[in-house]
């Protein structure tokens, strides 16, 4: 059963190839760059406005070139799409800046929950890709629900992380700093959590097939 999830993984590998890719850097870092030249000459809102129109600009013309989507850019254009629009409707940039925090606490709260019910949401996730036509039985196994629970609490724990710095950072630092640092750490985490729920599985069912051979 292991050797099913690491040939859909194997499948999949392609993943870790365009988590760092082009388009994610530029929708991630150039926003950063965009806001802090703006609220250099104390054009915060402004800065918001464009930064928040540049990362989901750069997703919609990426989908238009190539009809996929970076997840990870996606998510990044999302919380700046929040931000943008509570900005301009609030006329306060501090909606901005607290939006993320807010969104980042709730998947944090999606996680934890999930491990609450029967399927935790890495299972839910896992099942509708890679274990999609996998037998009951496998997906019943006792060892892979153990893996997907324990990958759901370190995608909740990352969130929380975000959050907990998030508003450290909001108290001790300039927002611009702020801006950068929770955008730069965000952005890494991410790319870590993902690599992390993909290697992980691989080993630790690898160190089980060898203590069975034993």
């Amino acid at each position: 059963m292991e050797k099913s999830y690491a040939n859909g993984a194997k499948n999949k590998g392609s993943i870790l190839r365009n988590i760092f890719n082009r388009d994610f850097v530029v929708s991630a870092i150039v926003p950063v760059v965009i806001f802090y030249v703006f609220n250099k000459f104390k054009m915060t809102l402004s800065g918001i406005i464009f930064s928040g129109l540049w990362s989901i600009g750069v997703v919609i013309a990426n989908f238009i070139k190539t009809r996929e989507l970076n997840a990870l850019a996606v998510i990044a254009a999302a919380f700046s799409g929040i931000g943008l629009v509570g900005s301009i409707i609030s006329r306060n940039a501090a909606f901005y800046f607290v939006s993320p925090l807010v969104g980042n606490a709730l998947v944090s709260l999606i996680f934890f929950l999930s491990l609450l019910s029967r399927k935790s949401l890495i299972e839910v996730i896992v099942e509708q890709s890679y274990l999609k036509n996998a037998p009951e039985k496998m997906k019943n196994d006792k060892e892979h629900k153990f893996v997907w629970r324990f990958l759901s609490a370190i995608w909740g724990f990352g969130n929380l992380s975000q959050v907990i710095l998030g508003a450290i950072l909001l108290k001790v630092v300039s927002m611009s700093l702020y801006y950068a640092v929770i955008n730069i750490y965000g952005n890494i985490l991410s790319i870590l959590l993902l690599a992390f729920s993909i290697t992980f599985p691989k080993i630790y069912f690898k160190k089980k097939r060898q203590k069975i051979k034993n």
